[in-house]
């Protein structure tokens, strides 16, 4: 990593072979926490680009797919009109045209004219209503979760999204929590764990004192220092505020409070102190990171075992909108082909062998016995 004017190291003058374990520890820490920002900063900076091409080009193309699935079940519709079928033809028609009606039914993206004309189709070739189907499926739904999670639900769970759902069954098993027990005596170690993050604490308290006491804005009479003085003091505060312990440091060194040579001669219980510190921001920008990469994968429908990552974006990007656009080229073409009986009864047996093949595929697994 570059040297920058306001970086902090620990660095001895001669032997880096010198340096102790919580010396070589604060500067692997340093490090560390520099890297995990920029990793934040990048996803931060990404996002919003990601988003832009995903509504300017991505979810137009999405509704085209969307119009097209919709005019597809239609014209399966309309072609059991007119080409003679056998019955296991007509079964196997009737169950696509009712599959697909339902799934876009159930996608929540259908306009309100798309809603009547489906949930016609769905009943014509169903011989039920869709609306009493649907309510006997979020019924099924409801017991499957109540039975799984042992929690009881409301009847408001229909529309929701899975993450949603998920959220009221956290919310459920949170309030039946039995309410804690009053701790017992401490032990030793739960002692001294105390003591140190007091301590710990306390070294970041002292950091903040130092520039508190160098920057307060109401002791300065010159009006452009008092300005200047309050910009960094805001700085200060919002770094204690967060427990930046290395923003304080950093803000120190940039201050000219402290140099390169103050952190060579910090005691060894000081740096665990810091160290200590240190490892709890490393941990907490993990875990922003982490919170914002599945944040992303949320909002743009990407499958959580899908590798992802800042350089692949674009390309990942890419591959999401070449296979709408595969998908609606293929979908004209078969929509096409279909009005020839031979090949609308060919496609109709390859359904019929790809759902044998998946049932065939979930007997197999153990999983799923």
């Amino acid at each position: 990593m570059s040297t920058t004017p306001h970086e902090l190291s620990i660095s001895p003058d001669k032997d880096p072979k010198k340096l102790s374990a919580g010396q070589r520890k604060f500067n692997e820490l340093v490090k560390k926490i520099d890297k995990q920002r920029q990793i934040l900063q990048a996803w931060e900076a990404a996002t919003p680009l990601y988003e832009q091409r995903w509504h300017s080009e991505f979810l137009p193309q999405l509704d085209i797919l969307h119009q097209h699935t919709v005019g597809f079940v239609q014209l399966l519709s309309d072609l059991g009109e007119r080409i003679k079928l056998s019955k296991t033809d007509r079964k196997t028609l009737t169950q696509e045209i009712c599959g697909q009606a339902y799934s876009l039914l159930d996608s929540g993206n259908c306009s309100d004219e798309e809603l009547v004309r489906l949930k016609a189709l769905y009943n014509q070739h169903s011989g039920r209503d869709f609306d009493t189907d649907e309510e006997e499926d979020n019924e099924l739904l409801k017991l499957g979760l109540q039975e799984m999670f042992g929690v009881e639900l409301d009847d408001d769970i229909h529309g929701l999204s899975p993450e949603e759902i998920a959220e009221k069954i956290n919310q459920r098993l949170q309030s039946e929590q039995p309410e804690p027990s009053k701790p017992g005596k401490k032990n030793a170690h739960q002692l001294r764990q105390e003591a140190a993050a007091a301590e710990a604490s306390q070294s970041v308290r002292e950091v903040y004192r130092k520039l508190a006491s160098a920057l307060h804005p109401d002791r300065e009479t010159d009006p452009d220092e008092r300005e200047r003085k309050t910009v960094l003091m805001q700085r200060v505060n919002h770094a204690y505020g967060q427990r930046n312990l290395l923003g304080l440091l950093q803000l120190q060194l940039e201050l000219e409070h402290i140099d390169a040579s103050t952190l060579n001669t910090l005691t060894a219980d000081r740096l665990k102190h810091y160290n200590r510190v240190l490892t709890e921001q490393l941990d907490e920008l993990k875990q922003e990171v982490f919170d914002q990469e599945q944040g992303f994968r949320l909002q743009f429908n990407i499958d959580p075992f899908d590798k992802l990552t800042l350089a692949n974006l674009p390309g990942f990007y890419q591959h999401q909108l070449d296979s709408v656009l595969d998908d609606i080229q293929e979908l004209m073409l078969l929509g096409e082909e279909l009005n020839d009986p031979k090949n609308l009864k060919a496609w109709l047996k390859a359904q019929r062998d790809y759902e044998r093949e998946m049932e065939k595929s979930l007997n197999d697994d153990p999983f799923f016995r």
